[in-house]
């Protein structure tokens, strides 16, 4: 594995526009994420006269774990369990 170093240009002249194209897109970037947590915080304040929105985002947190759990059966029983006093 390399460390780079052998990738970057020899000349500041040859670095220079690189890097300048690699902050404008990361500025892009940045600036689009910017954008949707603005959308973002806008659904949740739009819908938080109709769910509880602290309740909403934790059953979100909920399923979006589901998704990912390659046995449901077994996590739903642990998580039944867990409930359990």
């Amino acid at each position: 594995m390399t460390d780079g170093t052998d990738l970057q240009p020899d000349s500041i002249t040859d670095l220079k526009p690189i890097i300048q194209e690699f902050l404008t897109r990361m500025n892009n970037i940045e600036h689009e994420l910017e954008t949707l947590n603005a959308d973002k915080k806008e659904l949740f304040e739009e819908f938080a006269q109709k769910v509880d929105i602290k309740e909403l985002k934790a059953a979100l947190r909920v399923h979006k774990i589901q998704q990912k759990v390659s046995h449901r059966d077994a996590f739903d029983s642990i998580l039944e369990c867990l409930g359990e006093p």
